[in-house]
């Protein structure tokens, strides 16, 4: 495979943590309150519409000694880590794209080669003479 596909991949693989959905849901919460992790508890009491879970949520929140600032400021937090992912993730393959496309503005080309004998004033010339003044550089306009 190429560079750009294994990239491309690796990209995905990164982000798709990042970009999960953190939150649980009542039934889950229900089961076993304190098996759910502290980021979903948080997550899903900013986000949830249901004004019983949320009264759940917050019980659940006072019992580890979490208030809801704490939760919005670890929402955040969250969202700017997986903002800052998506970020060096797309710069990344960015980068990648570029390698192989040369987006870079051009390649190297060395300088092409004189054809001939009499590049210079002190090369020689094919009978064995310097060449002197009949050099291409010493032409108006080269060679």
């Amino acid at each position: 495979m190429t560079f750009n596909i294994w990239a491309r991949r690796l990209g995905a693989v990164a982000i798709a943590p990042a970009l999960a959905s953190c939150t649980t849901t009542q039934a889950d919460f229900t089961k076993k309150p304190s098996a759910v992790s502290k980021a979903a508890l948080c997550k899903t009491v900013i986000e949830t519409q249901d004004p019983m879970f949320q009264q759940q949520l917050v019980t659940e929140l006072a019992r580890r000694g979490i208030s809801i600032p704490e939760c919005q400021q670890m929402v955040v937090q969250q969202q700017q880590a997986a903002a800052a992912l998506v970020a060096v993730a797309l710069v990344g393959t960015a980068v990648a794209v570029c390698a192989n496309n040369n987006c870079g503005g051009g390649y190297y080309a060395p300088a092409r080669r004189y054809p001939g004998n009499c590049y210079s004033y002190y090369d020689r010339a094919a009978d064995g003479s310097l060449c002197g003044n009949r050099s291409a550089m010493t032409r108006p306009g080269g060679w």
